[in-house]
């Protein structure tokens, strides 16, 4: 189980833990819904006649896509998937599909790896490099689905391909609308957006699918970016108006998570990739907004406590009587931007 599959599941100790120590998720989101109303229509994907956008694959597409930008093309959940592609679904695909998918998955990598600097990569290439690229983004979704669901799921689009499929044939059964897509959110994510400021940090600032202390205590939780400090989730909804208790209490999970501190986490935010808008909050303003009454370091010595059974870390201690309310619902964050 993800993080997010945990947090469904409001008797999980990491969902009873949240609603207990950090309640209000209200006033966050009443927050975030002002200064949504600054920023413009989302973009909206054009799939044509007879087709349907896959929401969830475009999303994965674009968080990639980005990840080439800071210099990181590939992560462990695209290789791994790679390699559990040899689960099948009850026999779907055949094991010839099967062998050419993870041959192509190689190759993938390969291509890939060509884009790994640490001064980064343009956020929009020339029109053919760039058609490529979001082309093995998208095939590189389909393997991080994969790895997802532990195996194959009927739909993926990798098992539909013939058994004597190349790379190029998986990249060139992408659909057009895919890149059309993909392309307008990455326009919008450069010049002014802020993923341009992002792409100049340095190396030693930029992580892409940070892992944190407590992964494993709810299913190998990683998250999408830490930059200079930011845990920066990124989504790609048409409908940024319907973020919920979910969306905020998954950012912080994550902060939780990070128990000895080891990203040094100072803001948390949204990016909004079809409106080109960040979204955040430091640290202490957005657990103040959630109403807690403890200082981070004890929150998450006590989410640790809660998530090993009483193995490791301490309960929360008695509230310091002098330490003053959180801030009302009403005030805003005290950090507009990030840049």
């Amino acid at each position: 189980m993800s993080l997010t599959s945990h947090l469904k599941d409001i008797r999980s100790p990491i969902s009873r833990f949240l609603a207990e120590q950090l309640p209000d998720t209200r006033a966050v989101l009443t927050d975030y819904r002002a200064r949504l109303a600054r920023f413009p229509a989302p973009l909206k994907p054009k799939a044509g006649a007879g087709l349907k956008p896959e929401y969830r694959m475009l999303g994965h597409t674009i968080d990639h896509r980005l990840r080439i930008s800071l210099g990181a093309p590939t992560g462990s959940p695209i290789k791994e998937g790679i390699v559990r592609a040899v689960i099948d679904d009850d026999g779907w695909p055949s094991r010839e599909v099967i062998r050419a998918v993870q041959k192509a998955g190689d190759t993938m990598l390969e291509e890939l790896a060509g884009y790994e600097n640490d001064a980064g990569q343009p956020l929009c290439l020339a029109p053919a490099e760039e058609d490529r690229l979001i082309r093995l983004c998208h095939v590189a979704s389909s393997f991080e689905a994969i790895f997802r669901h532990c195996g194959w799921m009927r739909g993926n689009s990798l098992g539909l391909c013939a058994p004597d499929a190349t790379l190029d044939d998986l990249v060139a059964a992408v659909p057009d609308y895919v890149v059309d897509d993909i392309r307008q959110q990455m326009q919008l994510a450069a010049h002014p957006g802020p993923f341009e400021n992002m792409r100049r940090l340095p190396a030693s600032a930029r992580v892409c699918g940070p892992v944190f202390d407590g992964s494993l205590q709810v299913g190998g939780a990683d998250a999408d970016f830490i930059l200079d400090g930011a845990l920066i989730d990124c989504k790609a909804t048409i409908r940024p108006e319907r973020i919920s208790r979910a969306e905020i209490y998954q950012l912080a999970g994550y902060l939780l998570l990070d128990y000895s501190d080891t990203h040094a986490i100072s803001s948390v935010a949204l990016y909004l990739s079809r409106q080109g808008a960040l979204i955040d909050w430091s640290v202490e303003d957005f657990l103040n907004l959630l109403g807690g009454r403890h200082e981070l370091p004890a929150l998450r010595d006590a989410c640790r406590h809660t998530l090993t059974d009483g193995r490791h870390g301490n309960p929360l201690p008695p509230l310091d009587p002098s330490r003053p309310l959180p801030r009302p619902r009403s005030a805003p964050a005290a950090q507009q931007s990030l840049f």
